[in-house]
């Protein structure tokens, strides 16, 4: 009766499921079937097939069909699983060792004998190492691999291990391009709870990689139930505990004495650099322990971990600052200094699964990680010193899935999942500079005072789910696996992005010869930068997202040939809440640090009078409010997209052995919506303003604006100063409460992804593939000045060019004017008629993306004392949109103006050609184990550009210079990277009391090493002059920092 109650309940859940229902977890397990014949090759109904192994609770069983068919669905990923086949009359069959992969099919064959006796047949059997149902391309390693491996201990190691994947070199942020996606392009799911931040599509948390118990990277020919990915799903199983008692306690330590700069300290000292980026000090403890709660029916599993790391800092800030002759300023001892980056993390994880019922299984899962950054990792470069960093106040990140799976026979199964993700993510100023300056000096390319803002971020997600699979056999003349699945998610991005008292920027021309005026020396015009925040609390933004969808596909088989076809609707829309800003100005204590001193008394009084003349600038949209005004906002839809993604793919078992499938496929990919991308339209906390600063009266300081400025005034009487200046603003953001940023008719990004490839078994569990692969985004989103465009023959209302040209001689790569790399360009320049800037966003139909690639991958299990992961890539990644993590946001300047669209398509950020990865383990005599990593890819590509063209005054335009690129990207590339790391292991077994292993990582060992030299002249350029003139970047051919240290970890593992 209770398992009666009990399986209504479910059902009334399912149910309510179908109109709650959430995102649409890749699976979690895989599936062993097969056919049972006797000698002759008939088939054989009624034999009884036993399925156990050290990952499943308890024993499954089932009875063949009419057509001697038998498969265990929703079996947990692991080794050894034995299959047991009995039949009166018959032969038992044993088969011992299979092998069951994530999301994959072992499908096998079992020919039983005819006896009189009762007798066993035991087999060792060979796991199929080819998927002849699915089309799907995928690489999957297991604990024992990962564990294996030289590398850090971390998702982002392993993420870079696969075919095609592209660090951005950012490591909190793990994010890489693979296979032609971009840096968010890959969907991440831990237990099948998506782990993608809400507003930025990167991991929410370091998932702990001593809780793996297999990940899956499905790199292309995705199936319909996986959503909200473009490029690649990271598919990760956690540890479940088992029917004894186990665990391990590890620890991993480098530090000083086992790392070797591999450039000498006397070296770097006569070049002006710091050490190369290395771990200085690494501690990582990790306790894991799991078991029965009760045997064959309840299982715990539990892990707890410590890192302690610091790392060498090569940045250069401290050098350039020293180059500073101090006049205004006083830096401080810890402002001078010379600092590396510490960090400090708790991870935790637990998992209870419960078989409720022989048929019915619960698994729950918390994960926890706490990080703390005195200096935040992210807000480092050769040019912040310690006054501009933040730090990373101990995030805390809570993730929790509760998940039902229920078989109902051996041809039907569901599952229903809840989740949710909490991330609290504090990245603050530090109080003792919050109320200074920030301020730049572009001669010595150094930034000092004061951080840009900080940000405090909250993110929440809430998740359900729900998939129903079926097996049907003999159906219109072949076997189907059909499944659905409808999906609902709702997000929380909330940010509250401070500055306290003082939200100006001062920029210096050059600070050590006195010169203020940033934009043009001889013209006396400076800069003015203001970021419209307040004190931290003042003003939190919400952007939200909610998301509907549901799936169904179908995987047929008839004979050699299976075809899976699917197709996924997504409805998904962000949103805002009503909000509310208060007035900004009078919250700031001080005025811009070159304002003269005569109007201290009042410190906001310039800062009123720009408001006031913006108030009445009738070439601003909505100039009634301005980013300093107060505002209430009310809740509106910011974009709303419902997409249709279908997928199909075919596999045909060349030879019908189950050894050789080719495989080809179509694949239509709906980037997601995450609320960074499209947060723009939030105009809460506006963005920062920019005057250009014209000092008419050429005292030297930031006067009140004059009453018939040629680009406004104020009004009020008391912001004038007929001896004053003039302001320009060069761009804004409307500040219309009902403005819509991006139109109605916004179209959602996609990509389209073609793949042809073959998977052969060369010998016993070693598979060969090959693919190739094309990729083509479409639709992509960017933002336009949708007051001028970007088209350089476009005209105004009068007829008048809006973009004014002008022609000149770029002196080429040797920076001399009449040599033979000289080339004749154009530059253009913005009317000065022309409405001020403001932009939206935009599907522009010139932005584009392709990458196409040729791929040979080598997976060798295990076996015979050895084991291989591989692959060998050649590939070209082109396009004008760039796959980088800022230019994902869908606001570059890419669409500007014209000046951008110059040579703009080429071989973007992350192209490298030429691939190769090896990742390879050999058993040696003595319980010693050897694993070596090798990587090696084509330097990324860059090319020359012009920081600034400047304009002659015969040509009346807004601005004095623009910039422009006179080789497309990819003309030029860095220095290859090759890099070689290896693991030496020994164990020592102690009877039933355990194993120790012991480690020793060398990293580096082939020793790689080097200076990155500043290889981009970037020059400023006059060719109006006579002579022309040219100022080369001031860090053009100075080597910024060193590269290059091998280092030795050292590890202990004992496993009880």
């Amino acid at each position: 009766m209770n398992k009666k109650i009990f399986k209504a309940s479910l059902i009334l859940i399912l149910a309510l499921g179908l109109t709650s229902a959430s995102f649409a977890q890749g699976r979690q397990t895989g599936t062993i079937s097969g056919t049972v014949v006797d000698s002759e090759g008939n088939f054989l109904p009624g034999c009884t097939v036993t399925l156990s192994g050290p990952r499943l609770i308890g024993t499954k069983s089932y009875v063949t069909s009419d057509t001697g068919k038998f498969r265990f669905p929703s079996v947990a990923p692991g080794r050894d699983y034995e299959l047991r086949v009995e039949l009166p009359g018959f032969k038992t069959s044993i088969r011992k060792g299979l092998i069951v992969s994530v999301a994959r099919a072992t499908t096998l064959k079992v020919e039983l004998e005819i006896t009189t006796l009762e007798e066993e047949v035991t087999v060792v059997a060979a796991s199929p190492v080819v998927d002849i149902q699915t089309s799907k391309v995928s690489v999957s390693y297991n604990a024992d691999f990962i564990a294996s491996i030289p590398m850090n201990r971390d998702l982002y190691g392993i993420q870079n291990s696969i075919p095609g994947a592209v660090s951005e070199g950012v490591d909190y942020r793990r994010t890489s391009s693979i296979l032609g996606g971009t840096v968010r392009s890959n969907l991440y799911q831990l237990d099948g709870v998506p782990m993608n931040d809400p507003a930025t599509f990167y991991p929410m948390a370091n998932i702990n990689v001593d809780v793996y118990e297999e990940i899956e990277f499905g790199v292309g020919s995705l199936p319909a139930e996986v959503g909200q990915a473009d490029s690649v799903v990271v598919n990760i199983v956690t540890k479940s505990g088992g029917n004894r008692f186990s665990g391990n306690i590890s620890a991993y330590f480098t530090g000083d004495s086992l790392v070797n700069d591999l450039i000498s300290a006397e070296d770097m000292e006569a070049v002006g650099v710091n050490a190369p980026r290395s771990f200085k000090d690494y501690k990582d403890g990790s306790l894991s322990f799991g078991g029965p709660v009760i045997k064959d029916r309840a299982w715990f599993f539990l892990n707890g971990r410590r890192l302690i790391w610091e790392r060498a800092n090569p940045e250069t800030y401290d050098i350039r600052l020293a180059k500073i002759n101090l006049r205004e300023w006083t830096f401080s001892e810890a402002e001078k200094q010379h600092f590396d980056i510490e960090h400090e993390e708790w991870l935790g994880f637990g998992k209870l699964t419960f078989q409720l019922t022989d048929n019915i299984r619960y698994m729950g899962m918390y994960h926890w990680n706490n990080i703390y950054e005195p200096v935040y990792q992210n807000r480092t470069s050769n040019s912040y010193t310690f006054a501009n960093t933040i730090s990373w106040e101990y995030e805390n990140t809570h993730t929790t899935t509760h998940q039902i799976n229920w078989v109902l026979n051996q041809n039907t199964f569901v599952d229903v999942r809840g989740s949710y993700v909490y991330r609290h993510f504090p990245i603050l100023l530090r109080p003792e500079y919050a109320e200074r300056y920030f301020v730049y000096d572009r001669e010595e390319q150094v930034r000092w005072g004061n951080s840009y803002y900080g940000d405090d971020y909250l993110r929440k997600k809430a998740l359900a789910s729900f998939a129903v699979t079926h097996f049907k056999d003999d159906f219109l003349g072949a076997s189907h696996e059909i499944k659905f699945g409808g999906e609902f998610e709702h997000t929380i991005y909330a940010l509250d992005r401070y500055k306290d008292a003082n939200p100006y920027y001062t920029y210096w021309r050059d600070y050590n010869a006195g010169n203020k005026y940033y934009y043009s020396t001889g013209g006396e015009r400076g800069r003015l930068r203001v970021r419209p925040f307040g004190p931290r609390g003042t003003v939190w933004k919400y952007d939200n997202t909610r998301r509907f969808s549901g799936f169904v596909q179908d995987s047929i088989v008839k004979g050699k040939l299976a075809i899976n076809v699917g197709l996924r609707i997504d409805y998904g829309y962000q949103y805002e809440p009503e909000q509310t800003r208060p007035d900004m100005i009078d919250l700031y204590s001080v005025g811009p640090e070159f304002m003269n001193p005569a109007l201290d008394a009042t410190p906001t009084l310039l800062l009123h009078a720009l408001n006031d003349q913006y108030h009445n600038d009738d070439g601003i949209d909505f100039n009634q409010t301005s980013a300093f005004d107060a505002i209430t906002t009310p809740y509106k839809k910011i974009v709303e997209f419902t997409t249709l993604s279908p997928r199909i793919g075919l596999v045909y078992d060349l030879f019908g052995d189950g050894k050789t499938a080719l495989k080809a496929s179509f694949s239509r990919y709906y980037e997601p919506i995450w609320s960074a991308k499209y947060n723009a339209a939030n105009i809460m906390s506006g963005t920062a303003m920019n005057w250009y600063w014209y000092d008419l009266n050429s005292n030297g300081f930031m006067d009140l604006p004059v009453s018939d400025g040629r680009y406004g005034s104020p009004v009020q009487a008391q912001y004038i100063d007929d001896t004053g200046d003039q302001y320009r603003l060069t761009s804004y953001d409307v500040q219309d409460p009902d403005f819509a940023y991006y139109p109605t008719d916004l179209k959602p990004p996609y990509m389209h992804e073609f793949i042809l490839g073959v998977d052969h078994e060369l010998i016993r569990d070693f598979r060969l593939g090959l693919q190739f692969i094309y990729k083509i985004n479409k639709n992509i989103v960017e933002d336009v000045d949708t007051n001028n465009g970007y088209d350089p023959t476009a005209t105004d209302d009068q007829g008048n060019l809006i973009w004014l040209p002008y022609d000149f001689t770029d002196p080429g790569w040797d920076g001399e004017w009449g040599t033979d790399d000289d080339q004749e360009m154009t530059v253009y320049g913005l009317a000065d008629g022309a409405p001020t800037r403001t932009y939206m966003g935009a599907n522009p139909p010139e932005a584009k993306r392709t990458y196409t690639a040729i791929i040979m991958t080598f997976d060798k299990r295990m076996s015979n004392g050895w084991q291989l992961q591989g692959s060998i890539l050649y590939s070209a990644f082109k396009g004008n949109a760039s796959p980088t993590y800022g230019s994902t946001e869908g606001e570059s300047s890419l669409f500007d103006n014209p000046n951008t669209m110059i040579n703009s398509y080429g071989r973007v950020a992350f192209d490298r050609p030429l691939q190769i990865k090896l990742i390879g383990s050999v058993m040696l005599p003595g319980d010693i184990v050897f694993t070596g990593y090798f990587q090696h890819r084509s330097g990324s590509a860059w090319r020359r550009t012009i920081s600034r063209v400047y304009f002659p005054s015969s040509i009346d335009t807004q601005d004095t210079y623009d910039d422009v690129a006179p080789e497309t990207l990819g003309t030029r590339r860095n220095a290859p990277y090759t890099m070689l790391d290896i693991r030496v292991e020994k164990s020592f077994t102690f009877g039933d009391f355990g194993k120790l292993s012991l480690y020793i990582d060398a990293f580096n060992l082939a020793g790689r090493s080097g200076y990155n030299v500043s290889q981009n002249p970037n020059p400023y350029i006059w060719p109006y002059r006579d002579p022309p003139e040219i100022d080369l970047d001031s860090d053009y051919g100075d080597i910024t920092s060193a590269y290059g240290s091998r280092s030795f970890r050292i590890g202990a593992k004992f496993a009880f």
